[in-house]
């Protein structure tokens, strides 16, 4: 059996191939990321005429191509994360001299020696996960500045509809996609808006009542405006449904035990595994805790602002998923909710409270997902 470890970068790729006895079988290799480089590598590795297991760290977008040509090629591979690599690495007190060759080495190392390297078998259901859920991030990232807009629109040409109805509803997109000022609402009356899924005789009445006084100002120009800004968020719509369509698929085929957890669901679960990837590169909540920028230091100032901006350390995106998910169990886990009471009787921020209850839930979840075993509401303590 021979362990191959890869070091790698954005445009080549250092190799380490070790024999069971940790001897190197191959003088150090260095390929292209490209096709003519993969081809050198697999053709290397046959010619040694053994079984090879591969690793390299788990380090991005830079390994994707690799990683899918070393599976179609049948080889077993295995991801660790830097910082499992990097104490992997002190322990074996190697000179502080670093080069990526002596890299790709620790890493073969790391490969050989490791009795639990079952756990960090490459998943590529997981790395499918992280690119979508990071995908609908950024479609949802780029509807809400499209939402921006549509509110500045909206303020100039019917400002007083927002107090009426819920601007970013769907019938309130598709009145004023059919209707794109007050004027036109109140030459269409009740007869033409009732037509308007949702909207009640009442409501229509009073929609028509403040378009009456509406102090909007309207042109073509401002009219046009609305409908494009309109169709742009509805059309993200699509492609977020789309999307998450996409992660329901996966997380059915991933059955975790993550969504056992009372308010914990696809949305959220997909995002938490997504980050986390592999449990087992933590050995305890702490550094699970500290990977997702929740440990103690972030709020000592007794002050955390939960839309995710408390710290530059940490996964923002785990951080994200952790205070939403914290703010759903406390709704609909009698225990969660139990804890969440305690910390404000205590005398905690509202935010400093569902931070609390965000670490109470790292614990529960290293445990869940390091053991595979469903949440059981009457084990939390």
């Amino acid at each position: 059996m021979l362990f191959v470890g890869i070091d790698v970068a954005k445009n080549k790729h250092d190799v380490s191939v070790l024999n069971e006895q940790g001897n190197n079988v191959l003088k150090p290799l260095t390929f292209s990321n490209n096709r003519a480089g993969f081809r050198l590598l697999d053709n290397t590795l046959k010619q040694l005429n053994q079984d090879a297991l591969i690793a390299l760290e788990d380090t991005g977008h830079y390994a994707c191509n690799l990683l899918t040509f070393l599976h179609e090629q049948g080889y077993p591979v295995y991801t660790y994360n830097p910082l499992i690599i990097k104490e992997f690495a002190k322990s074996l007190s190697l000179r502080k001299t670093k080069t990526d060759k002596k890299d790709a080495r620790v890493i073969a190392l790391k490969v050989l020696s490791d009795p639990n390297r079952e756990q960090f078998r490459h998943d590529s259901c997981q790395e499918e996960l992280k690119i979508l859920t990071r995908h609908i991030h950024r479609l949802k990232k780029k509807q809400s500045d499209w939402k921006v807009q549509y509110t500045r629109c909206l303020d100039i040409i019917f400002p007083e509809l927002a107090k009426i109805i819920g601007k970013h509803s769907d019938y309130a997109y598709e009145l004023l996609s059919r209707y794109p000022s007050p004027q036109k609402m109140l030459d269409a009356g009740v007869e033409q808006l009732i037509d308007i899924k949702r909207l009640t005789v009442p409501k229509i009445q009073d929609i028509l009542k403040v378009a009456s006084n509406s102090i909007g100002t309207t042109s073509p120009a401002h009219e046009f405006e609305l409908l494009e800004i309109i169709e742009n968020i509805q059309h993200y719509n699509r492609l977020i449904d789309k999307a998450e369509k996409q992660v329901d698929e996966l997380m059915a085929e991933i059955n975790s035990v993550i969504t056992t957890v009372s308010g914990i669901g696809n949305r959220l679960g997909s995002v938490i595994l997504a980050e986390i990837r592999n449990i087992h590169t933590f050995d305890n909540p702490a550094q699970l805790q500290a990977f997702a920028g929740l440990e103690p230091s972030i709020y000592q100032s007794g002050q955390i602002d939960i839309s995710g901006k408390m710290v530059k350390r940490g996964s923002p995106h785990l951080r994200w998923a952790l205070l939403q998910a914290a703010q759903k169990a406390a709704r609909y886990s009698p225990a969660f909710k139990a804890y969440l009471r305690t910390k404000l009787d205590q005398g905690k921020h509202y935010n400093v409270a569902v931070t609390h209850v965000a670490k109470k839930l790292i614990r529960i979840l290293f445990y869940l997902l390091k053991y595979d075993s469903p949440f059981d509401e009457n084990k939390v303590r």
